[in-house]
Formats: C-alpha cells, structure tokens, sequence
C-alpha cells in the first residue's frame, strides 16, 4: 500500500478534510487498493518521507521548507500543495495527478 502523506500544522483539522478527499477520489477510481491518504503533523513529515519507503507523495497546506523539500528530493516524493483540495478550486486537476502518480508507483 503506498501512502500519500498529507501535512497541516497539527494533523487535526485541515489534513485530514484533504486526506479524507483524496481517499473518497481514489476509492472513485478503484485505486484504494493502492494508495491511501494519510494526515499527519508537519512536523513529522520530514521523518516519515525518510524512514517509509512507501510515501510517494507529500501533501501539504503550504509548501514544504527547504530541509523538507531536500527529504523529498532525495526520496523520489512527489510533493503537491493541497490547497485545491481546501478551496475545489483546481481539485479535478490534483486529483488527476495524484491518481497519474498512484498509477505509476
């Protein structure tokens, strides 16, 4: 099962509306068998992406700082801004990508 890690401040509130979204497309699209969207505290996000072989994609409310985005870089994560998941304002878009990249992994 690959991970789609999705990171707000705290983990509690906005993370998991994105992930609870992200699971509800992938279910559309018979990939929940896959990957699943998982909310976590950013601060853990750099951790995560280095010791789980299984995060293909980091999702966050912001995007990620420098040490955050070097984790990503050296770990073949793709990362994506989840605000269009917040918003629907270009969610259809980011749900394509993400399924594109599920689909590859």
């Amino acid at each position: 099962m690959k991970t789609i890690l999705v990171c707000c401040g705290t983990g509690v509130a906005t993370s998991p509306q994105v992930a609870n979204k992200i699971n509800d497309y992938l279910a559309e699209q018979g990939l929940d068998q896959i990957a699943k969207a998982t909310p976590e505290p950013v601060a853990e996000a750099k951790g995560s992406v280095e010791n789980d072989a299984n995060v293909i994609v980091y999702v966050g409310i912001a995007p990620a700082d420098g040490e955050l985005q070097e984790a990503l870089d050296k770990n073949n994560v793709v990362g994506m801004v989840g605000l269009p998941w917040l918003t629907g304002m270009g969610q259809e878009e980011a749900n394509q990508k993400i399924a594109d990249i599920v689909r590859q992994a």
